[in-house]
């Protein structure tokens, strides 16, 4: 009688599946996003050429689904049923991880670039900007030799994991999630030194401090999750779709923080009437400069060039 079981693959071929599929839905999301978010802002030339340059990641974002999508293919159908492809790295993968390498250092950059304009520039600001230029260098760095390696040791990526490999894939991935920790926390300290006491300024502090939180939270966990799994499991690819998705949710959040901040204009509009109504004519004075500020911020590339409200 013929065997009509199938052949499970499950334990070996679902994480690169089911990382395919939410990486389509990520780019998906990222596409509407931009998409609402040119036609309808009326940024200056500056902050819309900076998101024009971003939107360059999500180009690179279709690129990196493609070479997936190349080596699930080369993976499913040719060989469907053999575990023996799975002892080699498609050069597409490899190609792939350049591709992730690039984005996340583009992102952090930027995201380093708005903490530089938040304050003045000074010895502790100074040192913590350093720390996340030599966190986002050596990630990149480390990106960098790992894709070579994988070059190098096609047969030692997906199984039986070559060491030279493993070292500078935690280097990138280990150095990459620390970038993300002291931008996150460096720019929530920032934010709240800047509050000056006018409830309704604190309020839009707090919605900013919100969508920084958020963003820095999301990345960091997926950056460490991709690292526990990358060395908790060697001989499978559970991180694999950690690795093609984290590159996707530093798009998303970017352009989310753009198209967030019709409510903290709303919120600033509130506030300039609070103070023209309440205050006496000193502090309607100061709080109008104060809104101008915020102003000024909200027509920045993110919610990360806020205020100066805290020297005012």
């Amino acid at each position: 009688m013929e065997n009509t079981q199938g052949i499970n693959l499950s334990q070996t071929m679902a994480p690169l599946y089911w990382g395919f599929v939410v990486s389509l839905l990520l780019g998906g999301i990222t596409i509407v996003q931009a998409y609402i978010y040119f036609p309808a802002q009326q940024d200056r030339l500056l902050a819309r050429f900076t998101a024009a340059v971003m939107l360059q990641v999500p180009v690179l974002d279709l690129l990196s689904s493609t070479l997936i999508a190349q080596s699930v293919y080369y993976y499913l159908i040719p060989h469907f049923g053999s575990l023996q492809p799975l002892s080699s790295v498609t050069p597409e993968l490899s190609a792939e991880c350049l591709v992730s390498t690039m984005i996340t250092f583009i992102s952090q950059a930027f995201f380093g670039y708005q903490l530089y304009n938040v304050k003045r520039l000074d010895r502790t600001r100074l040192l913590v900007l350093g720390s996340i230029a030599g966190c986002a260098i050596m990630a990149f760095a480390g990106g960098i030799a790992c894709v070579a390696s994988m070059y190098i040791f096609r047969h030692g990526v997906l199984s039986n994991r070559n060491r030279t490999f493993s070292i500078f894939s935690g280097i990138a991935k280990g150095f990459g999630a620390a970038t993300d920790i002291i931008a996150t926390v460096a720019m929530s300290m920032y934010l709240t030194s800047s509050r000056t006491g006018i409830e309704r300024t604190t309020t839009l502090l707090n919605k900013l401090m919100r969508y920084v939180i958020q963003r820095g939270a999301l990345v960091t966990l997926i950056q460490t999750v991709l690292l526990v799994t990358f060395y908790a499991a060697p001989d499978r690819i559970y991180w694999i779709p950690f690795h093609i998705n984290v590159t996707k949710l530093y798009v998303n959040t970017f352009f989310a923080m753009l198209n967030g901040r019709r409510s903290l204009q709303g919120t600033q509009t509130t506030v300039t009437q609070q103070n023209l109504a309440f205050q006496d004519e000193e502090d309607a004075v100061r709080g109008i400069e104060e809104n101008d500020q915020i102003k000024r911020s909200l027509y920045m590339p993110t919610a990360a060039k806020t205020v100066e409200t805290a020297d005012l």
